[in-house]
């Protein structure tokens, strides 16, 4: 619902509370008279910039992850979880900031009988604020740099994917003593991929997420624990051979258009445990550089605030595994400017997908999916 239906349907106590944040009713007896004291204070944009501007920074960040995440309705706890990542353990109790949402008009109670006990973020609020954040962060169309190159993988991923799962019905493929399939094997599957790796180096450290990381280059490791976390591949620890399933054998006859976005979301889960708020940064991203090329660094500095350093990673390491990987999911295009800068700019199927998963409710994969044998994230 947007701001003026859910006024209609709050109680007289609630438009008080309201109203007297603001300062902005003189008749606090009439109903009517309170919300359109309220609409009138709220309509204006000016009057809108003013509050994000005038938020403490853990009421901009609670305010950031009710706006970003595009669900319709947030239980009390799923709020509570909210305000205390907002707050970053500064002592302040995370309850004060749900209220101060409600007194806000950023968060409503549910209206029906079955959401009650929930609440809720108006739409056009929410849409006025994201716009307010892009107008602030993402700059003008007139400064737009146009990269000399870039590379865009934009649906290369699930037919890769299919790629895979056509060698292992086609090939014999032995796995050694610590369930990696061989080099040798590795480079011809890698030959048939639409993009092109190596093998990882046999020598020297290696750090990163998932459960056959340590084995496989970036890429291909992703594509690797999706196939194996659906059931597509089976590892015979016996005969030490990787197999094809028969749910495998069935993806190679029916390729599913929203196979790319079910990687996607097994990205979000899998990088959720490093990368704690991976969702909302991904969502920033998607705000900063739709329908136009951004710096990559400008792009950093505007999310570093909800990243966190993670074993031997840095925020900057962070935030380039970050973009590697979203250029692979085919999410994002990256390009080299005029003066060498990097530069990013979404796809529109991209922007579908981010718009349509909301991110925030999905949970870290068990460890049986997310972790190398012995439960560890190193080499």
């Amino acid at each position: 619902m947007n701001f003026a239906d859910l006024l209609t349907y709050a109680d007289i106590e609630t438009l008080k509370r309201m109203a007297d944040h603001y300062d902005c009713g003189n008749d606090f007896h009439s109903k009517n008279g309170l919300i359109s004291s309220l609409l009138h204070h709220l309509g204006k944009p000016s009057r809108l910039k003013g509050e994000v501007e005038s938020l403490h920074p853990a009421e901009f960040r609670f305010l950031q992850q009710l706006c970003f995440d595009s669900r319709e309705v947030f239980s009390r706890e799923e709020l509570i979880g909210k305000g205390r990542a907002a707050l970053e353990g500064d002592g302040d109790h995370p309850r004060r900031l749900v209220l101060l949402g409600c007194k806000k008009g950023w968060l409503f109670p549910g209206v029906s009988h079955r959401d009650k006990s929930l609440f809720q973020v108006p739409r056009d609020l929410r849409r006025r604020f994201l716009e307010l954040l892009s107008e602030k962060y993402a700059g003008t169309a007139s400064a737009e740099q146009q990269p000399v190159a870039y590379r865009n993988e934009e649906g290369l991923m699930q037919e890769d994917l299919h790629r895979f799962l056509f060698y292992l019905c086609q090939h014999e493929v032995r796995l050694t003593s610590e369930g990696g399939i061989y080099r040798q094997q590795q480079r011809q599957i890698f030959k048939a991929l639409h993009v092109a790796e190596e093998p990882v180096p046999k020598k020297g450290w290696r750090f990163g997420f998932g459960r056959r990381y340590h084995l496989y280059p970036d890429r291909f490791s992703l594509l690797y624990d999706y196939a194996f976390y659906r059931g597509y591949i089976l590892e015979d620890e016996m005969d030490g051979i990787l197999r094809l399933s028969e749910a495998g054998a069935g993806k190679i006859e029916n390729k599913d258009p929203d196979e790319g976005k079910e990687i996607y979301r097994f990205w979000l889960r899998l990088y959720k445990k490093p990368i704690r708020h991976i969702a909302l940064l991904v969502k920033w991203i998607d705000l900063l550089c739709r329908n136009v090329w951004q710096e990559a660094n400008r792009v950093e500095t505007v999310v570093r605030q909800w990243l966190e350093p993670y074993y031997y990673e840095s925020e900057a390491d962070l935030f380039q595994r970050t973009i590697k990987m979203m250029v692979h999911l085919g999410l994002l295009r990256i390009g080299e400017g005029e003066d060498r800068c990097r530069l990013l700019r979404m796809n529109h199927q991209g922007h579908i997908w981010v718009s349509g998963v909301a991110g925030f409710a999905e949970k870290s994969l068990e460890n049986q999916y997310s972790e190398p044998v012995g439960g560890k994230l190193v080499p």
